[in-house]
């Protein structure tokens, strides 16, 4: 059954269980609207200090450990089945999540969020920065069931379908 009006899902990806979360759920649910899943990181901007080949050093390195981790989201897409791209981008992180969501027409964001909510409270977050800046619906994705592979019934009565079986072994 596909869910009208849901085309493109923008998933911003880190090396972190809060994207690795937001992954899960994303591609349980482009799964059921068959939708599109746009993977994005962005890279900070480097300070103007540094040379241009100390610059490029420091972006190469950036890429080489985000290819790593992009490989463990593209597994999970083509093992659902899941249509994805991959977008990086560089500059501030909340408005090159906003950026990119307007670029590629997506119809949604989601994303994790890390806890810690003194901190969030003094400071904000990623996540409240984005949902509320964007022009999309942003989906923030908390803390999963005790089964924390998103295939328990836990994870079904949350999220109210049923996530994709078996795809522990590629979060």
């Amino acid at each position: 059954m596909k869910l009208p009006g849901f085309k493109t899902f923008l998933v911003p990806v880190n090396n972190s269980e809060s994207a690795r979360r937001a992954k899960r759920y994303a591609i349980a649910l482009a799964k059921q609207c068959g939708a599109k899943v746009i993977l994005f990181h962005a890279h900070d901007l480097i300070s103007g200090r540094i040379s241009p080949s100390g610059r490029e050093m420091i972006i190469r390195k950036n890429l080489e450990e985000m290819g790593k981790i992009f490989a463990i989201f593209v597994e999970g897409c083509r093992e659902a089945g899941v249509e994805f791209e991959i977008v990086v981008e560089q500059g501030t992180t909340s408005d090159a999540i906003i950026k990119a969501a307007s670029d590629h027409d997506c119809d949604m964001i989601i994303m994790g969020t890390q806890g810690h909510a003194s901190a969030r409270k003094i400071l904000g977050s990623l996540s409240d920065t984005v949902s509320k800046q964007s022009s999309v619906p942003v989906v923030v994705v908390g803390e999963e069931c005790e089964c924390s592979n998103s295939c328990g019934t836990s994870c079904q009565n949350k999220w109210r379908f049923a996530p994709v079986p078996n795809l522990q072994h590629a979060c």
